[in-house]
């Protein structure tokens, strides 16, 4: 089959988006699509964010963060938390997040969400347009559905909790209506 070469993208799928928790005791929640395993023993998270995001300052202070995987039917959720600044706004109050300690950080877990994975900050990595933040698996909270009879969270299991995968876009071709979302997380 023929194949047609395109501009140079982030065309990478599927593409989970996940909830990102940082701040330490005073915490915001970001949504993020940049985020992959980078080792395994052991085991390491890398996400990357852009450094005018309020989250960025947060985690680039606090050194730590936490990973929090949303279901599918909390997709608006996760698109209000993306589209709306923590600068101007407190997220977690408006949507009626319930926060939850961390086994082994000061920054929160969202208890909305089936699976946690706290990470502190080992490396950051200055990138063109993104930083890299490295970060070591502390500890990895999960509902017990979805574990398996070893007690890892079974992949087959977990796929259906992954929101909304498709291709990574950095300028969404259609617009939120904020207040609609806004509207929309305070009703749920």
């Amino acid at each position: 089959m023929p194949k047609r070469i395109i501009e140079p993208n982030t065309t990478l799928y599927p593409v989970p988006v996940v909830l990102i928790t940082t701040g330490g005791s005073k915490p915001n929640v970001m949504n993020c699509n940049r985020i992959s395993s980078c080792s395994a023993e052991p085991p390491r998270l890398a996400i990357s964010i852009r450094p005018g995001r309020y989250s960025h300052s947060l985690l680039h202070e606090s050194r730590e963060f936490v990973v929090n995987i949303p279901m599918p039917e909390q997709s608006t959720l996760v698109d209000y938390i993306g589209v709306v600044t923590g600068r101007k706004e407190d997220k977690i109050a408006i949507a009626g997040l319930k926060l939850a300690p961390a086994l082994k950080l000061k920054t929160p877990l969202l208890a909305d969400c089936p699976v946690n994975i706290e990470c502190i900050v080992e490396q950051e990595i200055a990138l063109d347009s993104h930083t890299m933040f490295i970060g070591l698996v502390q500890a990895v909270h999960a509902e017990e559905s979805l574990l398996d009879e070893h007690g890892d969270v079974d992949v087959k299991r977990a796929l259906g909790i992954i929101y909304d995968n498709g291709t990574v876009r950095e300028k969404p071709n259609y617009k939120f209506r904020v207040e609609d979302l806004r509207r929309a997380v305070r009703r749920t």
